[in-house]
């Protein structure tokens, strides 16, 4: 993934967009921003501006300033954007995008404030919170809209923050469903970013149980952990988008045991090439084709671990449970809140 930093916009006579938030770093923020920005609506360019980096906290703060600088100066350019897109979650990602934001409304440039965090309301807290007034007092420009990522975070987030609008994560066009590849059958696959939230040390309580009564020959491929093969476990910091798409197309089962998911895109991606996701019952507004497991029951992540591994589970069906979410679909929505944005 690369950031795209160009001092000036393409010569067309299309509007310009440009995606604010952390476009280097895993995770599903970034690649959202890199599908939307290699992906935009018809009538519209994307540039990716690269706010934060994974770093230190001396060095975060640094960069973070002098991409803020950059900013600004690209605000006072010419060919400036017609739209900026701030890709948000909570926490110091808000407080961090508070101020672009803010420059967006002194400015008069219209913005979207896009809320990917499953762990929002949580951090605003109550209606009347310091955190929830300077989000409505940041986000009440006349030119700023707020997108969140289905409907059961609008019917939260609504009360808190005022008017959302749902727009579904749309699914990178190159993870495909392939019907010619044969899955593995005792192959489960874990991806997430090193965080407790995600829920590694229940997926690999369960993969050990599992590998000790029932299956000595299972493996798990996992994500968020240091580099190692030992005991039926492939672990990588993170795995290549190459990597990804063949452990998507080979695997038996994705688990998810998270705490929060904004709307998981591993999820989407997986379903998207067939494979059975099972998830946690912590997430809200789930597709009907995922297998929906009691947060943090191993007794019962074992059972529908079981179930997946004996059984034939209908790729295509699965595949066209997430249509909605392919990215000509998604574009469709984007393209109505970007030109009635920049009337």
């Amino acid at each position: 993934m690369t950031t795209i930093m160009r001092k000036e916009w393409l010569p067309t006579d299309m509007r310009k967009v440009l995606h604010v938030g952390p476009c280097n770093t895993p995770g599903g923020m970034a690649k959202v921003m890199e599908i939307l920005s290699q992906n935009p609506p018809e009538g519209w360019q994307a540039e990716n501006h690269q706010s934060h980096i994974d770093s230190n906290p001396l060095h975060g703060i640094l960069f973070h300033r002098n991409a803020f600088k950059k900013f600004k100066l690209m605000m006072k350019r010419e060919m400036k954007p017609d739209i900026v897109h701030v890709h948000t979650a909570s926490d110091w990602s808000w407080r961090r995008k508070s101020h672009y934001i803010s420059l967006c409304n002194q400015l008069n440039i219209p913005c979207i404030v896009h809320i990917h965090s499953g762990n929002f309301v949580n951090w605003l807290g109550k209606k009347n919170s310091k955190r929830c007034k300077h989000f409505r007092h940041i986000t009440s420009g006349e030119k700023c809209n707020i997108i969140v990522l289905n409907n059961g975070w609008k019917s939260q987030l609504e009360p808190l923050i005022g008017n959302c609008y749902v727009i579904n994560n749309p699914i990178d066009p190159k993870i495909c469903f392939n019907e010619k590849i044969s899955r593995k059958k005792r192959q489960i696959l874990f991806l997430g970013r090193n965080d407790k939230t995600k829920g590694h040390a229940l997926a690999l309580k369960v993969f050990r149980d599992l590998r000790n009564s029932k299956y000595p020959d299972l493996e798990m491929y996992m994500s968020g952990k240091k580099s190692k093969n030992s005991n039926g476990i492939i672990s990588n910091p993170w795995f290549s988008e190459k990597e990804k798409l063949r452990l998507l197309q080979e695997s038996s089962v994705i688990l998810m045991p998270s705490t929060y998911e904004g709307q998981s895109l591993v999820m989407l991606e997986a379903l998207n090439c067939g494979l059975p996701c099972i998830i946690s019952d912590k997430i809200t507004d789930l597709p009907d084709s995922v297998i929906i497991a009691k947060h943090e029951n191993l007794i019962d992540w074992n059972q529908k671990i079981t179930n997946v591994l004996e059984n034939r589970y209908n790729g295509k069906s699965l595949n066209q449970s997430v249509r909605k979410h392919h990215i000509k679909n998604i574009n469709q929505q984007w393209k109505l809140v970007y030109d009635d944005l920049s009337l």
